[in-house]
């Protein structure tokens, strides 16, 4: 009878433990974003050839549109996700989208994300728009992972952007 009531406890306990996410199982889904990229009035993609979407941690420090501060190559593997290239050709808009890493964490709970309309082609590199490409920007807050993993951790749905300005 003893050795059921252990059994008993101890299952209860580890049952306990895993609701209460305390015991991981795995890694815990990437972040990210999932949304739709719109174009605002008046910006057309012709004469552009890739719809391009990036993500970077946000800085404290508001967006200027007058003086914009795009992502640059110099962000290591922690501070970027992938980055999303789609040919431009036969696409319509508004354009489902999603960034982000398949699995772990990240520190940062604040991420921008950026949209553009770029002249270059798929294949070729491209970290920001060039001047004249038009863009849009929004930023996204990722979930806390919790205790079992720390950090921040999930895709965030309902991110979209609106490309409704021109990089200066």
């Amino acid at each position: 009878m003893a050795y059921r009531r252990s059994v008993l406890v101890l299952a209860m306990a580890a049952l306990g433990g895993v609701l209460a996410g305390c015991i991981p199982f795995g890694d815990p889904e990437g972040p990210g974003a999932r949304g739709a990229v719109s174009l605002g009035e008046g910006v057309s993609t012709s004469e552009l050839e890739t719809l391009r979407v990036r993500a970077v941690p946000a800085s404290d420090t508001p967006f200027d549109t007058d003086d914009p501060q795009f992502p640059g190559p110099d962000l290591d593997g922690d501070d970027r996700w992938d980055a999303l290239a789609v040919s431009l050709d036969g696409l319509s808009f508004p354009h489902p989208y999603e960034i982000g890493d398949v699995l772990g964490t990240t520190d940062h709970p604040r991420w921008r994300v950026f949209a553009w309309l770029s002249a270059d082609g798929v294949g070729e590199q491209s970290d920001a728009p060039k001047s004249g490409e038009p863009y849009g920007t929004t930023t996204v807050d990722i979930d806390s992972c919790g205790i079992s993993y720390g950090g921040y951790c999930t895709a965030t749905e309902g991110v979209d952007v609106t490309i409704d300005q021109r990089a200066p």
